[in-house]
């Protein structure tokens, strides 16, 4: 006890020495200990709670759960007024109680855990297949259950597949109905999970062939099928492609401040599937060759007196010879040496087209910049500024050609727009877009008042907060020495060597109260001393005769004068 009350002395000392508002943080910072020691052995010697079902409870359905656990004196709470905690201790318990008073909804038990352990060797497969689907379904039900906005889920899971002779092909499909809670609705990215969650677990089975059910608003929903072009939204896509090449060409483009830009694609929405087969050369398996040749000889002259006639060209003289050659050659089968098959999907970009618009101040800086001595703005058919234009033109065609990967020249179109302000007598006035971003002098200023603008505000509270930070810190050192110096312990002071005695005409002066630290004496001289005694009986008569003080202090002010 003597250790405890000496504790309690020294605690008692130091906070002594404090300020109040040091007292108030030690006592708050001994509160917030205080608590938090009491929390935690609060919820160390709470028992661990889990979820009876993982499974949401209507309000019947509770009731019922409810009546059950109070009749066995079970102890449980209530999450949400859709789930049931109990101790871990008592859950084999009281689902057996739940079950026997046949108070747990259909189908909340049956899960893979509960067909792993009803398994029996003597079971048909069409029977353990029927189990395996059913409990399957409604594993995925409690999973989708588990979504924050989901409120109550079901699955019915078909996994076969026929096939017939001449007809379609059944495939597997599933359904999902979902009760989401008050206040949501299905989104996209919902039903994507849903429709891949379910497809994972089933073998062959398509996110698109999963049909989900909204069921509060009977609002049916499913992925499009990637064969089916009609399905998909093509103006969002279209919107994001081309977002993408716009984002991509500003980004090359970004050193030309007020380029305008605006990106078209056109996207093939068929499907083709092309085929490409390569083969060897050809090879002689066998080779036939045959000539003939045929030979005639002259006809003899008639005898006797011949007609003087002329004798015809075409009218053979004498022999005639004629050869002919005929050649076959015969290959073996050709063998094939390479087969491609190339698949392009839907979607795909076909064409994309690109206009670009260049500010002419831009121009005109850049003009600007590479002649110094000219300081007024060129005409348009100046061969200098054309050239400029023309160069910068060309530079931008060629940049976004490639990242466009144009087709054609015509695809990418660029040009200069008027950012200038034109005046009557044809002079111009450049607006601060493009040539106070291409001249230095310009650029400089405003690149400052950008960077004041973007930046401004926040260094305004930076130096709030740390002005805060100074002027607190400043406070707590002077608090802490005003605290230290209370608490020293008095130093006597030292003895002088050799005292002085003031003597004062006309009595004592006064009485000195007693004290029990020493008093450093204060030398004064007579005069000082009389003016002192003077201004004491000034104020005693003022507060006894204030008029009759009054009067007399005029009098003296004007004997003075």
């Amino acid at each position: 006890m003597d250790r405890l009350r000496a504790l309690l002395r020294h605690i008692q000392d130091q906070l002594g020495g404090l300020t109040l508002s040091q007292r108030i943080a030690i006592g708050l910072c001994a509160a917030l200990i205080a608590v938090s020691l009491l929390s935690l052995v609060q919820w160390s010697g709470k028992p661990t709670l889990v979820p009876l079902v993982n499974y949401r409870f209507s309000f019947d359905e509770l009731t019922a759960v409810e009546d059950v656990l109070k009749a066995n004196r079970i102890p449980y709470q209530i999450v949400g007024a859709s789930r049931v905690l109990v101790r871990e201790a008592d859950r084999h318990n009281a689902l057996r109680l739940v079950n026997q008073a046949d108070a747990l909804p259909e189908g909340s038990l049956f899960d893979l855990q509960a067909v792993v352990k009803e398994s029996n060797p003597f079971q048909s497969p069409e029977a353990r297949n029927r189990a395996w689907t059913y409990a399957k379904g409604n594993e995925l039900a409690k999973i989708i259950a588990t979504s924050p906005f989901v409120e109550k889920a079901s699955v019915i899971l078909n996994p076969v597949t026929k096939r017939r002779i001449g007809g379609v092909t059944d495939v597997p499909t599933a359904s999902v109905a979902v009760t989401l809670v008050r206040g949501h609705e299905m989104t996209r990215q919902m039903v994507e999970a849903f429709a891949k969650l379910v497809a994972g677990a089933v073998a062959g089975l398509k996110p698109h062939n999963v049909y989900i059910t909204d069921a509060r608003t009977l609002r049916s929903y499913s992925l499009p099928n990637p064969e089916d072009a009609a399905s998909f939204d093509l103006l969002s896509m279209i919107k994001q492609r081309e977002a993408h090449y716009r984002r991509k060409i500003l980004d090359k483009l970004a050193d030309i401040p007020g380029v305008q830009v605006a990106v078209t694609v056109e996207l093939d929405t068929s499907k083709r599937v092309t085929t490409h087969l390569k083969h060897d050369v050809p090879q002689p398996k066998s080779e036939t060759s045959s000539t003939t040749e045929q030979r005639s000889a002259a006809q003899p002259a008639e005898p006797g007196v011949q007609a003087n006639l002329g004798t015809a060209l075409t009218a053979g003289g004498s022999g005639q010879t004629s050869t002919s050659e005929e050649s076959t050659v015969e290959n073996f089968e050709p063998q094939l040496t390479q087969q491609e098959t190339i698949e392009q999907l839907p979607f795909a970009t076909k064409k994309v087209s690109a206009a670009v618009g260049i500010p002419r101040s831009f121009i005109v800086g850049v003009y600007l910049t590479r002649h110094p001595d000219q300081k007024d703005a060129p005409a348009e058919d100046d061969p200098a500024f054309v050239a400029v234009r023309d160069e910068q033109i060309e530079r931008v065609r060629k940049s976004v050609s490639r990242i466009v990967m144009a087709q054609n020249p015509d695809d990418v179109v660029v040009d200069v727009y008027p950012d200038m302000e034109w005046t009557p007598d044809g002079g111009v006035q450049p607006k601060p877009l493009g040539a106070a971003m291409a001249e230095a002098e310009a650029g400089t200023a405003t690149g400052m008042m950008g960077l004041v603008r973007d930046y401004g505000p926040r260094a305004g509270l930076a130096f709030l907060a740390l002005m805060s930070l100074f002027l607190m810190m400043r406070i707590a050192k002077q608090s802490s020495q005003a605290a230290a110096k209370a608490t020293a312990p008095s130093v006597p002071a030292a003895e002088p060597e050799s005292e002085e005695i003031l003597t004062v005409g006309g009595g004592p002066i006064g009485q000195a109260t007693p004290s029990e630290s020493m008093l450093t004496g204060k030398e004064v001289d007579p005069e000082t001393l009389r003016y002192q005694e003077l201004g004491a009986e000034v104020a005693k008569m003022v507060e006894e005769d204030p008029d009759g003080a009054a009067d007399l202090i005029r009098r003296w002010l004007e004997a003075q004068e």
